[in-house]
């Protein structure tokens, strides 16, 4: 019976980078995460990678080769995709070996027939002289003139049956399923099926051994992976962590990253193309900016631009209804997936992922002391 097992061998894995938000003693107090992509899984190729991506933002490469040739086409150099390959039994935990020489499978297996009878030739010994007769003297009469030397029959040559091959054991392995028919693409989700199968090591119908593919097919079987993923930002508030009533303010998504992976000459990245915030404050529209959204620093005077993400508020936080003092504002994060095969020289686009963050701002008035200039009493003038 066939078992599936793992077909992605020395894997490479890229972990993700965990990047830490404004601390909790800040005004602007980070809420949670949310997924607000629809759809599921996204597949794709770069190069002789296969690509991946998730709702939630994570993103993935499986190379053949390494990722280093521009198509499964270049990489297999003209052979055809290796459905199955044999290796010798007990192989289970080496199915696309490093070391593509070929193993010694001990001499080949025969039977020998055991060897002919010689049957032995006969020849009729010289009877003894009787004794009373005079030695060296005839007895009878010659019948004829001795024409040479008598020789023994020749032995005959046995005649050995060919070698017979017997039957052997061998764990096949075959990729499932198969390959795209245009692109030769393995499908993201490719296992390897292994059985035990009894042939013949010479019979010409088997399937090759894994030391009897080309150099291309082995590096087509071997594959390697990195993982990256989306980590949204935490929002604020620049120049200042609460904003007062009147005080134009710029939102960001301060440590949003999506990490590059590579192999080879295939990527894979995140970028953040937009930021759009929902301040909260009852009856106000979205703003939106480009990318994370720039932050001001304290005393810049212009405040606005595409990638500002500008806003006044109008009343303070604590005129809400009930026991809340703060704005309840949601930013959505819009990124983009994307791929290059050529170093990172072009990219192209995947999917869009969004993702939801909120935050709990506190927004308060300005407070206004008031001096009189005049005295309001007349027995306090000089």
């Amino acid at each position: 019976m066939g078992r599936a097992v793992g077909a992605v061998l020395g894997a490479v894995v890229v972990a993700l980078a965990v990047l830490s938000g404004p601390s909790s003693a800040q005004a602007a107090e980070a809420g949670a995460a949310r997924l607000l992509s629809a759809g599921g899984d996204v597949h794709g190729t770069a190069g002789s990678c296969a690509l991946w991506s998730s709702a939630a933002g994570a993103y993935g490469m499986r190379c053949a080769g390494g990722g280093t040739a521009r198509s499964y086409a270049e990489l297999l150099a003209g052979a055809p995709v290796p459905g199955c390959w044999l290796l010798p039994a007990g192989s289970e935990h080496d199915l696309t070996p490093a070391d593509a020489r070929p193993v010694d499978l001990g001499p080949v297996p025969t039977l020998v027939p055991p060897p002919p009878a010689v049957t032995a030739t006969v020849v009729p010994s010289t009877p003894e002289p009787d004794p009373g007769s005079t030695p060296g003297t005839p007895t009878g009469t010659p019948t004829g003139t001795p024409t040479g030397t008598p020789t023994a029959a020749p032995m005959p040559t046995p005649t050995v049956a060919p070698p017979v091959e017997l039957p052997e054991q061998f764990l096949r392995v075959c990729l499932s399923p198969a390959p795209d028919a245009r692109t030769l693409a393995p499908a993201w989700d490719t296992t390897l099926l292994t059985s035990t199968v009894t042939l013949l090591r010479h019979d010409p119908q088997r399937p090759r051994f894994w030391w009897e593919l080309t150099t291309g097919q082995r590096r087509y079987l071997t594959r390697a992976e990195a993982r990256g993923g989306v980590v949204e930002g935490t929002l604020v508030t620049t120049p200042s962590r609460t904003p007062r009533i009147g005080q134009a303010v710029a939102f960001s998504a301060v440590a949003a990253s999506a990490p590059t992976i590579a192999l080879g000459r295939s990527r894979m990245r995140g970028v953040l193309t937009s930021l759009e915030v929902l301040p909260g404050e009852p009856g106000r529209r979205p703003v939106t900016c480009a990318g994370p959204g720039r932050e001001l620093r304290a005393g810049e005077t212009d405040r606005t631009g595409p990638d500002v993400c500008s806003f006044r508020y109008g009343r303070t936080s604590a005129a809400g209804a009930g026991d809340q003092d703060t704005y309840a504002v949601t930013g959505t994060e819009t990124w983009r997936i994307e791929s290059s095969a050529d170093d990172g020289a072009t990219w192209t686009a995947l999917r869009e992922v969004r993702r939801s963050v909120r935050v709990d701002l506190r927004v308060t008035e300005v407070q206004t002391l008031v001096v009189p200039l005049t005295p309001t009493r007349p027995e306090e003038n000089p």
